[in-house]
């Protein structure tokens, strides 16, 4: 697997691309659109363009705009920042993560929710066959 892309980007970077995910693809002007400061064309532009030369955004050309597309899939790019999060914030901890997840947002969820949550952890139990971790 490539060395994680996303670790060293900037603020308005990682920005942006939180926004080209959540569209899926998006030009300039879509960017733009969506982000609070209004940091205004060109910059958004030019950082496209350094994304696409990190590897992070994928482009073409439709009549005279750039089409931008992300090329790490999602899942893939939420499980890398989920990993990176638990190594600065937990000691690589996944139980500790999870549970300051639960705790920061359990008023918030709903029942069915945390069955859901509770159903999860159950079934990925019986996948591991109740094994103990070694360290």
């Amino acid at each position: 697997m490539k060395k994680n892309i996303f670790r060293n980007l900037s603020r308005r970077e990682r920005e942006i691309m939180d926004i080209v995910y959540e569209l899926g693809e998006a030009n300039v002007y879509d960017v733009c659109d969506r982000m609070e400061d209004d940091p205004g064309y060109d910059s958004v532009r030019i950082t496209l363009g350094i994304l696409a030369k990190k590897g992070c955004v994928s482009y073409r050309r439709e009549n005279r705009k750039y089409i931008y597309t992300p090329i790490v899939p999602r899942k893939r790019a939420s499980q890398s920042a989920a990993k990176n999060l638990m190594r600065t914030f937990f000691n690589d901890s996944p139980k500790k993560a999870i549970m300051a997840m639960i705790d920061m947002s359990s008023s918030a969820m709903t029942s069915e929710e945390l069955d859901e949550i509770a159903s999860y952890i159950e079934k990925e139990r019986k996948k591991s066959g109740g094994k103990e971790k070694k360290k």
